[in-house]
């Protein structure tokens, strides 16, 4: 599939430009990006396929799909996560490696400040989900794009909310730069190396009944890696 770039007329970008157009119509490629949001959020096996073949059109596009992202996110309101979020996966998916600086960027942004009233699920909360995102978003393009990873040193770096920093060194764990972040953190933080990302089948328990009468149980399965974004409360951590 061909991508073009569409430009205002006054050349600027037209998705930031046109504060009152409908993002994902403003081009082909915000096309597929919206069809990538809305598979991403779709349950079921027909849509996972979607988005998997909505992915790999956007990667035929990648010196498109960075700018085009950008702009809508930046044009989302500032309480709109789950659309942002949506936004960061997408692109860490099918953005090439000229999307690391938007990424750590995102990751490092500075956060709402926490408000007592807002309770559960509040703005600092969320702003605290979608710059998680961000860091799972990076791995994802390094993954590809190898040479951005050291990009996760600069999140380590930038002292970020301490659930977004555990998450940036476990990413960067995974990536092999394991020993580059114990020579950025500070010695009363290096604990955080020692996190590992264990999966489901680790955690199953076996029961300790020895008695060969049914056990009445149905062993949890594991589901998708990502969902759409929830807050715990007062956490600051995806569920």
């Amino acid at each position: 599939m061909a991508c073009r770039d569409q430009a205002s007329r006054d050349n600027s970008d037209c998705l930031e430009g046109e504060a009152g157009a409908r993002p994902f119509d403003a081009s082909a490629t915000a096309w597929l990006i919206g069809q990538g949001v809305r598979y991403l959020n779709t349950a079921g096996k027909e849509s996972e396929l979607a988005y998997q073949r909505v992915i790999e059109s956007l990667r035929l596009c990648s010196k498109d799909v960075v700018k085009t992202v950008t702009g809508i996110f930046r044009q989302a309101k500032l309480g709109d996560a789950p659309l942002r979020w949506s936004l960061l996966y997408v692109v860490g998916d099918a953005g090439d490696a000229s999307a690391a600086d938007f990424l750590v960027h995102t990751a490092t942004r500075k956060l709402p400040e926490a408000r007592e009233e807002e309770g559960c699920e509040s703005g600092r909360d969320a702003e605290m989900l979608v710059s998680t995102m961000a860091v799972h978003a990076l791995q994802r393009v390094a993954r590809r794009h190898p040479g951005v990873s050291d990009q996760l040193l600069a999140v380590v770096s930038a002292r970020p909310a301490r659930p977004i920093l555990i998450e940036a060194v476990k990413v960067g764990g995974e990536l092999g730069l394991t020993d580059k972040i114990r020579e950025l953190l500070p010695e009363e933080e290096r604990w955080i190396l020692d996190i590992r990302r264990a999966r489901t089948e680790e955690l199953i328990a076996e029961p300790e009944r020895e008695d060969e009468k049914e056990r009445g149980f149905t062993p949890p399965k594991s589901g998708a890696l990502y969902t759409a974004p929830s807050v715990a409360c007062s956490t600051g951590q995806v569920r």
